[in-house]
């Protein structure tokens, strides 16, 4: 069979979250799927209180091989009394080549 073409890209990721209810720890990561499988890129971990915000952030490379299906950010909680909701979602490539309009993906 023909070889899947592979390629990497790094990116920025940030976001602001609201907590509420009890405290524990939060985990920010991006998963995407593509021909070669799931993956998922760890991009920040804090631990909160209780009630307040956090900023969650980091520069993440991603690998792709073929075509991508799915990309998400994910949050995951370590207590389930902890509620979130997220405020703001920047996720922007970075790249010397690409021009400013390319390198925004999505401001939530």
């Amino acid at each position: 069979p023909p070889r899947m073409r592979t390629w990497e890209s790094e990116f920025n990721v940030a976001s602001w979250i609201r907590l509420s209810g009890a405290g524990g720890d939060l985990v920010l990561s991006v998963r995407h799927q593509d021909e070669a499988g799931e993956h998922v890129t760890l991009v920040d971990r804090t631990s909160a209180e209780g009630d307040g915000s956090a900023l969650m952030s980091g520069l993440v490379r991603l690998r792709f091989t073929g075509d991508v299906s799915a990309v998400e950010v994910v949050v995951k909680l370590s207590n389930a009394a902890m509620r979130y909701q997220v405020d703001e979602l920047f996720f922007q490539r970075r790249g010397s080549k690409l021009t400013r309009d390319d390198k925004l993906i999505s401001n939530f």
